[in-house]
C-alpha cells in the first residue's frame, strides 16, 4: 500500500478489517468515489482483499460476492470520464469467477462455520507495530438449530470488548481472576487473557456445544487451555462443570465477573 495516500491507506485498512470481521456490506465503511476511481486504490483493493492467499483465513465465497458486487456497482458510480476511468481487471476477472462458481444458498451458508477476525481498538495503545486480533470460528446464524446463540459474537460483547481495551476498562481485568458468564464464543475471555493481563480466566456457557467450540477458539489464538484460561459448563441453578483438566481453577476466587448478552429469550432457558 506504499504508492496510496496516509488517507487512503487508512481508508483501504478500514474496509479490510471489516472484511475480515465478515461484516454486513451495508455497514461496509466504504472508501469514497475518489479513491475508488484511483486505479492504484483498486489494485490494493484486489491485492488486500481478493488475491488469493493475501487473508490469514478463507471469506466464504457468497459474502465475497456480495462484497465485491458492491464494491463494483460504486466504483461505476465513481467514474467520470468513461474514456480515461477504468474498473480494474484483477476485480472483474475476480466477479466473474465468483458469478460462475457454484456456491452454497444463503440459508445454508448462515449455518457454516467460518474464521472472523477482530481487531482490537488502536487508540487504546495495545496496538503497536501491527494489529492486536482475535480470531474466531463462528457461525452467523442467530439461532442454531441447538436453540443456542452462542456460536456467534454479538454487539454487546463488542462493546464491552472495547471499553475493557481502554485504560480505565484495562484497570478492572489486570492482574484479576475473571469469570465470565455466557462467554460464548469467547471472545472477551480471550481478549482479557492475551491482552489485558488477567491473571486467571474462567469462561463458562450454559451450553455443552458451545465450551467445545470455545476450546477450539482458545487454541486459534495461540493460548492453552487450561493455563491461564479455562471453561466450564454453566447451567443455571447447577454447579459449574469442568473440562477434565481444569479442577485446579475451582479453587481460585474471582474478582471480575463479565456478562454480555446474558438476557435474553426466556424459552431457550426455561425455568430457573
Amino acid at each position: 500500500m506504499t504508492d496510496l495516500s496516509q488517507t487512503e491507506r487508512c481508508q483501504l485498512g478500514l474496509l479490510r478489517r471489516q472484511y475480515l470481521q465478515l461484516m454486513s456490506p451495508e455497514l461496509l465503511a466504504m472508501p469514497p468515489p475518489g479513491a475508488l476511481r484511483n486505479p492504484r486504490f483498486q489494485a490494493q483493493i484486489y491485492e488486500n482483499l481478493y488475491k488469493p492467499g493475501s487473508l490469514p483465513h478463507d471469506i466464504p465465497g457468497r459474502y465475497k460476492l456480495r462484497v465485491l458486487k458492491e464494491l463494483i456497482k460504486r466504483i461505476e458510480g465513481s467514474i467520470v470520464d468513461p474514456e480515461e476511468d477504468e474498473i480494474s481487471d484483477d476485480l472483474m476477472s475476480c466477479l466473474t469467477t465468483l458469478l460462475t462458481t457454484s456456491l452454497p444458498p444463503e440459508s445454508s451458508s448462515a449455518t457454516q462455520k467460518s474464521h472472523v477476525v477482530y481487531t482490537l481498538p488502536s487508540n487504546f495503545g495495545i496496538i503497536e507495530n501491527s494489529p492486536s486480533t482475535i480470531t474466531l470460528l463462528e457461525s452467523r446464524s442467530l439461532i442454531s438449530g441447538s436453540g443456542t446463540t452462542g456460536l456467534r459474537t454479538w454487539e454487546a460483547a463488542l462493546h464491552l470488548g472495547t471499553y475493557l481495551s481502554s485504560p480505565s476498562g484495562r484497570e478492572h481485568i489486570e492482574g484479576k481472576n475473571i469469570l465470565e458468564l455466557g462467554a460464548g464464543t469467547g471472545l472477551l475471555s480471550i481478549l482479557c487473557a492475551k491482552y489485558l493481563g488477567a491473571k486467571l480466566v474462567l469462561a463458562t456457557d450454559g451450553d455443552e456445544r458451545v465450551v467445545d467450540d470455545l476450546r477450539t477458539n482458545i487454541s486459534l489464538n495461540g493460548l492453552d487451555h487450561g493455563r491461564y484460561l479455562d471453561t466450564a459448563v454453566l447451567k443455571w441453578g447447577q454447579a459449574l462443570t469442568f473440562s477434565d483438566d481444569a479442577n485446579a481453577n475451582q479453587s481460585h476466587p474471582y474478582d471480575v465477573i463479565l456478562g454480555a448478552d446474558i438476557v435474553g429469550q426466556y424459552a431457550l432457558h426455561g425455568e430457573f
